[in-house]
């Protein structure tokens, strides 16, 4: 009976530290199209231009400060750095608007947003163990980093369509996988640091990040391959 309350408890607990993490990572997503939608309609977009690389530069330096400091930050603190994130990627979903035919964009979200969804589930009920991807995954997301720095010199079509279809490939797998991981590491948490309320605040915004992280790249992705252009 006592062994049954305890399983109960730590189910309840896990089970409420994963809804934190998808809460987090919607707001995240929501935020950043909110913050899209603004740049577009009040044209800011096309005088804040100039500054994307400064933007992409500032995206990647916030990833890390959570990633390196985090120990050093409190729970609140890494929240307010992954809703800047938010903020800044914002910049990035206008962008995408005005490339891609509006039609296209909402219906490749909607896509990405249902195959998101499936994918984490599945990382999060499946009995096989997803760490042999690990290494792949990794070694696709830097393929992909590089085939894209080099095409933002050479501009060519065929990498781009490669690197869409890269995308979609690996960031699909990182989603199961990185669920499956955050579903493990929520029972961790409930069974040995339920008291521990930093640590699991701290866990939330981290797995909101990664799957937010995540969701963003396989729309991202999904727009390469499937998303035309503006006439």
């Amino acid at each position: 009976m006592e062994n049954a309350s305890k399983n109960a408890h730590v189910q309840a607990s896990a089970s409420k530290t994963i809804a934190g993490v998808y809460g987090w990572m919607s707001f995240g997503v929501l935020i950043s199209a909110l913050m899209g939608l603004v740049l577009v309609q009040t044209q800011i977009i096309q005088a804040l231009g100039n500054f994307y690389y400064g933007v992409i530069i500032a995206q990647l330096g916030v990833v890390l400060v959570m990633s390196f400091a985090a120990e050093k930050m409190s729970a609140a603190a890494l929240k307010g750095m992954f809703l800047f994130y938010a903020v800044l990627t914002g910049f990035t979903f206008a962008i995408l608007m005005l490339i891609y035919p509006i039609g296209n964009f909402i219906a490749l979200f909607a896509m990405a947003a249902m195959g998101f969804a499936a994918l984490a589930v599945f990382g999060a009920v499946t009995k096989k163990n997803l760490g042999f991807m690990r290494t792949f995954l990794i070694m696709g997301v830097f393929m992909i980093l590089g085939a894209n720095i080099v095409n933002i010199f050479i501009h060519s079509p065929i990498l781009r369509s490669f690197t869409g279809w890269a995308g979609i490939l690996v960031f699909s797998g990182l989603t199961a996988y990185d669920s499956q991981r955050i579903r493990e590491g929520a029972y961790e948490l409930a069974l040995h640091d339920a008291g521990d309320t930093q640590a699991i605040r701290k866990f939330m915004i981290f797995g909101a990040l990664t799957m937010y992280l995540n969701f963003i790249n396989l729309f991202i992705s999904l727009l390469k391959v499937f998303g035309g252009n503006r006439d």
